[in-house]
């Protein structure tokens, strides 16, 4: 994961550094390997500064909010084309056939065959880096624009007046032909922003990555703003401007345009949008010292959410029952009050919700509730908590209709969920009875919660699914695809490109095939064009890269949907109401083994999660040491564990820091020990014909290889676990276990192999 970001002022301010610092630096946790900041002034000179680093060290070591400007392009990098060096940081600056500045995020998998053909066509490619790639196809398209402007520049005006649009440079038409151009030779995921100094404004690509973009104004001026992170955004305005997959955006300090990356250029100015989000709801708590320990802290709070949607509110049956009888004027007015959210004029978005709560249809679905509303002081609750808090300011009278709309927009929305829950059930028992199969596809994270959701499936349910990642399901399962089948995607971020291309395949292949997600960025692709239908996962925005709150909260859906399957409604709200309360138990019990387990791993170079029956928490757990700790790890099931990959214990293990020191002790020892002839001899002779003559010294770094079990309490499981203990304790591991307190499981890890 990298980051990227752009900043567009009228005029050059001298504190345009300032802002880029700031901005960067709530980009770090999207990369840390290198950060870079591009400047163009005034005179439309283009200062690049970069270096390897994180933000918070870059910016100050390079003085980065020092810099004045009137555009600003940056970006962090975590490498994955190009070793980590300062020519593969970006931004790249480029003067081959005419000068541009860019940065992108994300990869580009036909890198090396691109830059052979650029290479080829005149360009100096200096770095190994595929971002560089990215502003070179641009800088090319763009000078053979500027060279015949044209059959190009024809094109794109009647593209644009076809759209009803005008009053847009002729340059500013060239150079998207140019980025539409480039964008059609690559191939991979990105988004991307690049600027031609002697060209009005930035133009950013969403091909396959995330990028938010809004609009505002601060002390500096007017501004737009555009970055992979929706934090940043958030920073500086909460006014948003819509941006799809596939599309492009040209912006100034105050004008923006759209356009199609692919296929007839498309054109459009979508009215900017409030955000759902404030700030505050993307912020890091002073609490806390990263997002992964606050989003980690926030998962059992995260279950009343789900708790919310997902089942009926035994409490808010009479409100309820009066808003169903209601429920179609409720709408009308939810509707109307809704569209006021992309009204940016404070007297205009008063009046407008004024004239809402004074309808007389409003008045009467107030009367049909008023003994059963909210008080207006519980606070709201729903999706729309921040823009009826920005009502709540302007209309200071109207505190109890405003309550009430958000009481009504929390039952339409679980209506909708409780719906669909039911759907999908029903769905999936026709699909057994047809003979169909019932698909479980999603990616990384989302993959190991499909994994636990078969064990769920088949302990609770009694029904067989099939859970695998984009790959599995392409090479194992596409090509025998029938209509009768179901297919449901598991995703965060409702983008993830494998997934995407699954689905579309999936329809191609089976037209019939019903197609269902469960997904948190609800207006997203896949929910929003990809599925019949879909369910929301809850978790609220996700900064920190390792995923954490989205995974529990897919475990939980999950659960509640096979546990469904044979325990009435009631019973499940129950057992998914504990949660909450384990989940913070676990947090608090558990931090002083957490914290030794950890003190205890830190500094192993390799170990191996090892589930019983749970192989989706071990590949999970593994995942995690690999993502935040960057130590190799293996999420294995444990009793495949001794069919090869238990080789590694004993003398074939993993040599780390604490071995080498072993070693390099003996070999002191060996050399103290020695007459000072063959003292001398030692020392000269290769490491290799040291360790054959004394074999002991690099047996001194043999020692034992962590293995962390994970065991469900299930007797069979249990009996299983504490086989697989005994069987590699006696080749050299080191056992810890995650399980509930057992005497013979606490037995098995402390006493001595059997």
């Amino acid at each position: 994961m990298c980051g990227i970001v752009s900043l567009c002022y009228e005029d050059e301010e001298a504190g345009m550094g300032i802002e880029a610092a700031a901005l960067l630096k709530r980009l770090e946790y999207r990369g840390y390997d290198s950060t870079g900041a591009s400047f163009i002034d005034a005179a439309r000179k283009i200062v690049l500064v970069k270096s390897v680093g994180a933000p918070s060290r870059v910016c100050r070591e390079l003085g980065i909010d020092k810099f004045p400007g009137q555009r600003f392009i940056g970006q962090v990098r975590w490498a994955t084309y190009g070793a980590v060096t300062d020519a593969n940081s970006q931004p790249h600056h480029v003067r081959c056939k005419v000068e541009m500045v860019g940065a992108h995020n994300g990869n580009i998998s036909n890198t090396d065959s691109l830059k052979a053909e650029l290479t080829a066509q005149g360009h100096r490619v200096v770095s190994e880096n595929d971002g560089e790639i990215v502003v070179h196809l641009v800088e090319d398209a763009w000078a053979e624009n500027r060279r015949n402007p044209g059959p190009a520049l024809a094109a794109q005006k009647r593209a644009l007046s076809a759209c009803g649009l005008s009053d847009v440079p002729d340059e500013v038409l060239l150079m998207v032909d140019a980025v539409r151009r480039a964008e059609s030779r690559t191939e991979g995921s990105y988004a991307a922003a690049v600027s031609d100094p002697t060209v009005p404004g930035v133009f950013a690509i969403k091909s396959g990555s995330s990028l938010y973009a809004g609009i505002g104004t601060d002390e500096r001026g007017s501004f737009v703003v555009v970055s992979s992170d929706l934090t940043s955004v958030l920073s500086k305005t909460r006014t948003l401007i819509p941006l799809a997959e596939g599309e492009g955006l040209w912006f100034t300090h105050d004008r923006y345009l759209v356009f199609s990356l692919s296929g007839e250029p498309v054109y459009s100015r979508p009215r900017p949008k409030r955000s759902k989000l404030n700030v505050q709801d993307t912020a890091l708590d002073p609490r806390y010292s990263y997002y992964m320990e606050q989003e980690i802290s926030s998962s059992p709070a995260n279950i009343e959410e789900i708790l919310r949607y997902y089942f009926r509110d035994p409490g808010a049956a009479a409100l309820e029952a009066g808003l169903e009888d209601k429920r179609l004027i409720a709408k009308e007015c939810l509707d109307r009050l809704l569209s006021l959210t992309e009204e940016l004029d404070e007297e205009a978005l008063r009046s407008g919700a004024e004239a809402v709560f004074s309808d007389p249809a409003w008045r009467e679905v107030s009367s049909r509730v008023k003994d059963h509303a909210p008080r207006p002081e519980s606070g709201y609750r729903g999706d729309e908590k921040a823009f009826l808090g920005e009502l709540a300011k302007l209309l200071p009278g109207r505190l109890s209709d405003l309550a009430l709309a958000d009481a009504t927009l929390v039952w339409r929305k679980r209506r909708a969920v409780v719906r669909r829950v039911g759907e999908l059930s029903q769905a999936v028992r026709e699909t057994g009875k047809a003979g169909g199969r019932v698909y479980l596809v999603a990616s990384g994270t989302s993959y190991h919660a499909a994994l636990t959701a078969a064990y769920f499936f088949d302990h609770l349910a009694g029904l067989p699914v099939y859970p695998c990642n984009p790959g599995m399901f392409r090479s194992l399962y596409l090509d025998t695809l029938e209509d009768r089948d179901l297919l449901l995607a598991i995703t965060q971020s409702g983008e993830t490109k494998d997934l995407v291309d699954i689905l579309q395949d999936a329809r191609e292949k089976a037209p019939g095939i019903r197609r269902v997600s469960l997904v948190n960025n609800e207006n997203s692709r896949i929910p929003q064009e990809l599925s019949d239908f879909y369910l929301p996962l809850l978790c609220g925005p996700e900064i920190a890269v390792a995923a954490t709150k989205s995974f529990l909260n897919q475990i939980v859906i999950l659960y509640l949907l096979a546990a469904g399957f044979r325990l009435p409604e009631a019973e499940v709200r129950r057992r998914v109401g504990r949660v909450r309360g384990l989940l913070e138990d676990t947090l608090r019990l558990t931090l002083p083994g957490v914290e030794a387990a950890a003190e205890r791993l830190f500094r192993e170079p390799s170990m191996h999660i090892l589930g019983t029956g749970l192989i989706g928490l071990a590949r999970e757990g593994a995942l995690k040491i690999r993502e935040v700790v960057l130590n190799h790890s293996e999420g294995y099931d444990a009793a495949e564990f001794k069919h090869g990959p238990n080789t590694i214990l004993g003398k074939n293990t993993v040599f780390g820091l604490e071995s080498l020191e072993a070693v390099l002790s003996a070999y002191a020892d060996v050399l103290r020990n020695s007459p000072e002839a063959e003292r001398d001899a030692l020392l000269a002779a290769a490491p290799s014909e040291v360790l054959a003559k004394d074999p002991r010294i690099l047996e001194a770094g043999f020692g034992n290889y962590p293995l962390v079990f994970v065991c469900p309490p299930d007797e069979r499981d249990i009996r299983i676990t504490i086989s697989q203990i005994h069987t590699h304790k006696i080749r050299g591991a080191d056992i810890l276990l995650v399980a509930e307190k057992r005497p013979e499981l606490a037995l098995a890890v402390e006493g001595k192999p059997a």
